[in-house]
């Protein structure tokens, strides 16, 4: 006969079960609905990048970049594209917004040299210091710099969330989507599954629409005067 401790640790058990399989169907439909949400706010906004349309500004969101200062391969992906809208008179002006919250890490600045070296004049490159995520990307190229249409090259993996944000920004933003970075599944899948994390926070940012967390006074585009970057 089994005793009724027994059957109390059994009971215990399957409620702990029960609530950790209610916890996981909670999050799926979370994260779905967050993709779904942001599906359709980015719907009709991406784009290859050879049929991006003309735009008065191409926005370059950050990413990674190495002690040695060289962009990491997804972010010279972005640049190239940028570059290669720039050269085909699509835009006339690009503006690099990453990551300097560190003197030893500084985004923008690597971005602006990966620039220069493809010939892009420097008049005609923003850095913005402060893209520290997309959303912040999106609202300070709006509020920081004057941006109300731009063309931002990124890679598939990110171009909904990164549309979406930009529209709700208040940008008549196009995504233009560039080559993709990773090559072995493992790596995929990780980053797919943060990607789809990312577009939970996303879906709050399209919803609140907070500042920047670090705004001031408007700037506009112009180019950087400091050629030691």
């Amino acid at each position: 006969m089994r005793s009724i401790a027994g059957r109390t640790d059994l009971s215990a058990l399957t409620w702990i079960k029960k609530l950790i399989i209610v916890a996981l169907a909670g999050i799926f439909l979370i994260i779905v609905g967050g993709w779904i949400f942001v599906a359709l706010h980015a719907r009709g906004h991406i784009v290859s990048l050879a049929e991006a349309p003309a735009a008065e500004v191409a926005i370059v969101p950050g990413a990674r970049v190495y002690q040695d200062g060289r962009p990491s391969l997804a972010l010279r992906n972005r640049l190239d594209a940028a570059a290669a809208l720039y050269n085909e008179g699509k835009v006339k002006h690009i503006l690099v917004s990453g990551d300097n919250r560190l003197t030893r890490y500084n985004e923008p600045a690597a971005m602006q040299r990966y620039l220069r070296n493809l010939n892009i004049p420097q008049a005609d490159i923003t850095l913005d210091y402060a893209g520290f995520d997309t959303w912040d990307t999106c609202i300070r190229a709006k509020e920081q710099f004057g941006v109300d249409q731009a063309i931002v090259v990124t890679q598939p993996r990110f171009a909904q969330r990164t549309a979406a944000l930009c529209q709700s920004a208040g940008i008549d933003a196009t995504v233009a989507q560039v080559d993709d970075y990773l090559s072995s599944s493992a790596r995929r899948l990780r980053a797919d599954v943060r990607e789809r994390l990312a577009t939970v926070k996303a879906v709050g940012d399209i919803i609140r629409k907070p500042d920047a967390h670090h705004g001031g006074p408007f700037v506009g585009l112009v180019g950087s005067d400091d050629d030691n970057l």
